[in-house]
């Protein structure tokens, strides 16, 4: 018997992947591969990991631990993270990692539902205090602001369902999308992502569903866009709404600079989502299969964007 077979019987894995954890050397390719900025970060996060091997366990529990891992626990974490920076489709990173392609379907789904719980502290609400201190300049004439929100949307698959068709499709996008609302603080961290709801509900739907009023404070302001039509929802709660104004008639020079000076503030938010969509896993088509694990990549996703430098630079 030749000493591969000797491994396999013993469960150790004879090809090597092509990439494992130490081949990540520089912070380009760090960034290309993971979505980190730098292998300390990647190591960082990777050490507050210290229960992934009983959470992302699959075989089973008690004394017959069955079969053991194939890869090591940071090459599955790298794995996970390639897959979500770069979209890979489950058979290539099986075939780059040297194992079966239900192996890295089962790795996948374990460690996105443990990451999406032990990462929901980086995608923190901040206190009122906090956002004040640090309150960049630029927002002096909005000192009560809580919380920049906006929508995004991400595109799915047409499902055979009927009804699923009528939910899911976006008049926005003209395609089928899950929806989401996001959130970020003055200073430009992500501060709150709802789950993924259907394309077809309205702003205001989401706001209400997505429980982000219940954590603001009375006094706080919240802006948005002149589609969140929800002043009815933030007064009664003592919460001003910083939106444009309606164009009823021709703006008045007030209007025309209070929309601009906005507008100015609000695209914080867009660069926020344009760096939430870096992980190119919520680019092109979700398969409708990802249904259940959509809200948690996008979460995890928002939680690794927060580890790079604040959007917003306040001199």
């Amino acid at each position: 018997m030749n000493n591969c077979s000797i491994e396999k019987d013993i469960g150790i894995q004879c090809n090597k992947p092509e990439l494992v954890a130490e081949d990540i050397v520089s912070d380009d390719m760090c960034m290309f591969y993971t979505g980190l900025p730098n292998k300390e970060v990647f190591n960082a996060i990777f050490s507050e990991l210290d229960d992934a091997e009983e959470r992302t366990n699959r075989s089973g529990n008690g004394e017959n631990k069955g079969r053991p891992r194939t890869l090591r626990l940071v090459d599955e974490f790298l794995l996970v993270l390639i897959r979500l920076r770069l979209g890979l489709l489950l058979e290539d990173l099986a075939y780059r990692f040297r194992i079966s392609k239900a192996t890295c379907s089962n790795i996948n789904k374990q460690w996105i539902m443990y990451l999406s719980v032990k990462l929901a502290s980086m995608i923190p609400w901040i206190s009122r205090r906090f956002i004040r201190e640090n309150m960049p300049a630029k927002f002096k004439k909005y000192p009560h602001c809580r919380v920049i929100i906006d929508c995004t949307e991400f595109y799915t698959q047409n499902p055979q369902s009927l009804a699923a068709k009528t939910l899911l499709y976006s008049h926005y996008k003209s395609h089928m999308t899950w929806k989401a609302l996001i959130g970020i603080s003055p200073t430009g961290v992500i501060t709150f992502v709802s789950d993924l709801w259907s394309g077809g509900i309205s702003d205001k739907q989401i706001t209400i569903k997505s429980g982000l009023l219940e954590l603001c404070e009375a006094g706080d302001a919240v802006m948005a866009d002149k589609g969140f039509l929800i002043s009815d929802l933030t007064t009664p709660r003592g919460l001003h709404l910083i939106i444009p104004p309606m164009k009823f008639q021709r703006f008045n020079r007030r209007q025309v600079e209070e929309t601009r000076r906005i507008a100015n503030l609000r695209i914080d938010v867009e660069r926020a989502m344009e760096r939430l969509k870096n992980f190119r896993i919520l680019q092109g088509v979700m398969p409708i299969t990802m249904s259940k694990q959509a809200s948690h990549i996008l979460k995890i996703c928002a939680a690794l964007s927060n580890v790079h430098p604040p959007l917003i630079q306040d001199n």
